[in-house]
Formats: structure tokens, C-alpha cells, sequence
């Protein structure tokens, strides 16, 4: 089952969130070799793709990955709440790892 952590951005800015992969004993799960997707609907069932994170891993060994968006990206998304997921792909293997809200705060300052 996919943890849940709902995500704030703020339109026109760099979003960067740092995970780490660990198992239930909270221990750091070697993640090398593993690749990682994610997106942003407006709603599950929906067709249309708000934004796609870029994705990397930062340090396999040690289980850290990272999602992000570009100020480009975020400023193209409108003020609101969407939901989003964030996949790992293990060989065949495919596991939805993180999901939740995503509240975009519109921006001021442009």
C-alpha cells in the first residue's frame, strides 16, 4: 500500500521533495537499478496529465530518490487541488509508493 503524504506548491516556484525507500523496520532499502515516475491529475480517473515529475535517484545504496517539478512546470498549473502518485519500477515489478493532494497556491509575484 502507498503512503500518503499530501504536497503544497506554489505556482511559478522549484519543487523538490527527497524520499527515502526504507522498509518496516525503518531501515534504507538499496534502490539501485530502480527508476521511479510520477504525475499530477486534476482527479484519478482522469485522462489528462497536469505535470510529470522528473525523477532520479540521488543515492541508490542509501534508498534516496527524488521527484521535482521546474518553475516552468509549476507555473503552468493552475491554482487548485489535484491529486498525484509516484511509481517504482523494479525490473517487471511496478509499485505505487507515494500518493496524496497536491494544493497549488497561485503566485503573486510574477
Amino acid at each position: 500500500m502507498a503512503a500518503e503524504r499530501n504536497i503544497s506548491i506554489y505556482q511559478g516556484d522549484t519543487y523538490i521533495h527527497d524520499v527515502t525507500i526504507a522498509n518496516s523496520s525503518n531501515a534504507a532499502i538499496d534502490i539501485s537499478g530502480r527508476s521511479y515516475s510520477g504525475q499530477i491529475r486534476l482527479y484519478a480517473g482522469d485522462s489528462n496529465v497536469v505535470a510529470n515529475f522528473t525523477t532520479e535517484v540521488v543515492s541508490g545504496p542509501d534508498g534516496q530518490m527524488r521527484f521535482s517539478l521546474s518553475p516552468a512546470q509549476t507555473a503552468n498549473i493552475p491554482g487548485g487541488v489535484y491529486v498525484y502518485d509516484l511509481q517504482e519500477t523494479n525490473g517487471s515489478v511496478i509499485l505505487t509508493i507515494l500518493s496524496g493532494s497536491v494544493t497549488v497556491t497561485p503566485e503573486v509575484t510574477r
